[in-house]
């Protein structure tokens, strides 16, 4: 590497270069006492991204507070890998409710060869889900709508202060969305990792806070309009988060498609005197009756909420070939060998290392 390149530049490029790695959460690039230019890469799933500002900071988010909760609940608590969920080499997810798409950059650092087609209707919300796609160079294709029972328009209440809470309004229910937010704070203060009391300080904030929506007007979808317009020939999972409008996307779903569909993860809510009540009963005879294997989970932080996880799994599908995409750990060797297939050689770190937490560099810190 030579030294008298500009330093400051070329660590700027080698760390938006390494975002793009899959499963590369952050890098930081810099000298050490020694003069030679360091790479640090910090995976995604610990706990030191969650903690650090600058590697969510970088995220094209609506804010940070659900950014955090987001990425602990998908990367690192993987609660759509439950019930018996896998993903395999090349597998075609669907990612219904994809947000600023967490899930789909957890797809992509699990399993790169997987093809990911997200959907988010939130106008604003899909925005950030585009820069993200961009910037980390992801092949998931973003769509503007939301999938339901039918193509129509529906009035959706968008919260800017915590857009995952965001619902078509004949299904909002904002006093149960306040006690989740509220267990959830209670249950990380005595189980949760050390260091977070800001951040749960200002998820506790949210709870209080008297809410101001956005109303506008979102377009939904049949899923079997999109799996005939896109050709997919077998959807290996199927990922719905879609604010109790969950049995309203497997409505969109005909006959002819089901044999298509191998796994399904989603978060189902039945909330007593609500519209979504008796919906797990609804939504688990629907799978039944499709020829699934279907589990249903409650966390204990959420008993009461009217909030279940439930899992659907085509009987058979382990025998499915295709080797499960591993827990990927990610190896400073092949993050080098991917690197020097990108950038000059005179632009090449001198080392690369893998971190639990990036450390501040001595000198020349770029990033």
């Amino acid at each position: 590497m030579s030294t008298s390149d500009d330093s400051s530049g070329v660590a700027t490029e080698i760390e938006r270069t390494l975002r793009r790695y899959p499963g590369v959460a952050r890098a930081r690039v810099f000298r050490d006492a020694g003069g030679e230019l360091v790479a640090q890469v910090l995976p995604w799933g610990t706990h030191a991204v969650t903690a650090d500002q600058g590697v969510l900071a970088e995220l094209a988010a609506v804010n940070m507070a659900e950014t955090r909760f987001l990425h602990d609940e998908i990367f690192v608590d993987e609660v759509y890998l439950r019930g018996g969920i896998v993903l395999r080499e090349d597998a075609v997810v669907f990612d219904v409710g994809a947000n600023i798409g967490m899930f789909s950059l957890f797809v992509e650092a699990r399993c790169p060869s997987a093809k990911v087609y997200a959907f988010e209707p939130v106008p604003e919300v899909h925005a950030k889900l585009q820069e993200n796609i961009a910037e980390r160079g992801l092949g998931t294709r973003a769509f503007n709508f939301g999938l339901s029972d039918r193509e129509h328009d529906v009035s959706f209440y968008y919260y800017p202060d915590i857009s995952i809470m965001s619902c078509r309004h004949d299904y909002t229910n904002w006093d149960n969305e306040v006690e989740l937010i509220k267990r959830y704070v209670a249950n990380e203060r005595r189980n949760g990792p050390p260091g977070r009391a800001g951040h749960l300080a200002e998820v506790e904030g949210l709870a209080a806070k008297d809410f101001e929506f956005v109303e506008c007007r979102c377009l939904l979808r049949p899923l079997s309009a999109v799996v005939d317009e896109v050709g997919v020939r077998a959807i290996d999972l199927i990922k719905i988060d879609a604010q109790r409008a969950e049995y309203d996307v497997l409505q969109g779903i005909e006959d002819r498609h089901w044999p298509l569909i191998q796994q399904i993860s989603m978060e189902v809510h039945d909330e007593a005197g609500s519209p979504t009540e008796g919906r797990v009963e609804q939504v688990t005879a629907r799978l039944d009756d499709q020829g699934f294997r279907v589990s249903v989970e409650v966390e204990e932080m959420l008993r009461g909420t009217g909030r279940y996880a439930v899992y659907a799994v085509r009987p058979g599908y382990d025998r499915d070939p295709r080797p499960v995409a591993a827990a990927r750990s990610v190896d400073p060797g092949s993050v080098a060998g991917w690197l020097s297939g990108r950038l000059p050689a005179d632009r090449l770190p001198d080392r690369v290392v893998v971190v639990d937490e990036l450390s501040r560099p001595l000198q020349g810190h770029a990033s």
